[in-house]
C-alpha cells in the first residue's frame, strides 16, 4: 500500500512539475509590446507601413500577411472574399538608424493580380531578436484606396474588439510612449 502511495505522490508531482514548466515556457516566449504599427500613403497613393515604438532601438522587420481570418474591422462588417489565393506576405527592412516615428515603403504591394477588395491584411512590427513587437493593424485592401497622405490608419482595441481609425503622425508618435 505504501509502495503504490508513494508512487502515486511521485505522478502527481511529476505531472505538476511538468506542467510548471510548459506554463514558464509559454509565457516566457511571448514578446512584449513596445511599439505600434500603422498604414498610411504617399502623395502617389503608395502604401507604407508607419512604426513608432519606446523600445532602445526600431523594430528590425515590418511583417505584412493576408489574414487567414475572414474578418477586418471594417464598419461594413463584410466578411473577405475568399475567392483569391493565398498571398505568402512579404518582409520589410527597418533601416536600423530609423527614429520613431519611421516611414517603411511596402514595395510589391498591391500583389499583381490585385486583390478583391474585401481582402483582408495584418501588418506588424517585430525586433530582430523577437525582443518586442507591435500592435498590429489590419485593413481591407480597399481601405488602402481611401487614405489620404498624412493620415495613418491603426487598429485599436476597444472592449476586447478591433476597431479602425485613422490619426495624425502626432498622435501616432504619442501612441507608442504609452507601451512603455
Amino acid at each position: 500500500m505504501t509502495t503504490q502511495m508513494l508512487m502515486s505522490a511521485r505522478r502527481i508531482s511529476a505531472s505538476l512539475i511538468v506542467a510548471m514548466l510548459v506554463l514558464a515556457g509559454a509565457t516566457g516566449c511571448t514578446p512584449v509590446i513596445k511599439a505600434v504599427t500603422g498604414l498610411t500613403v504617399d502623395a502617389d497613393g503608395q502604401p507604407f507601413a508607419v512604426l513608432s515604438w519606446c523600445a532602445d532601438r526600431p523594430p528590425g522587420t515590418v511583417i505584412l500577411l493576408a489574414e487567414k481570418r475572414s474578418v477586418s474591422p471594417s464598419p461594413s462588417g463584410t466578411a473577405a472574399s475568399q475567392s483569391w489565393p493565398s498571398w505568402p506576405g512579404r518582409r520589410y527592412a527597418v533601416p536600423r538608424a530609423a527614429t520613431s516615428p519611421t516611414e517603411v515603403r511596402l514595395e510589391g504591394f498591391p500583389p499583381d493580380p490585385a486583390p478583391d477588395p474585401d481582402e483582408a491584411f495584418r501588418m506588424y512590427g517585430v525586433a530582430d531578436d523577437n525582443s518586442f513587437t507591435s500592435h498590429a493593424v489590419s485593413f481591407r485592401f480597399a481601405e488602402v484606396a481611401d487614405l489620404r497622405p498624412g493620415s495613418i490608419l491603426i487598429t485599436e482595441v476597444v472592449d476586447n474588439l478591433d476597431e479602425q481609425r485613422a490619426v495624425s503622425m502626432e498622435e501616432f508618435a504619442s501612441l507608442a510612449e504609452d507601451e512603455c
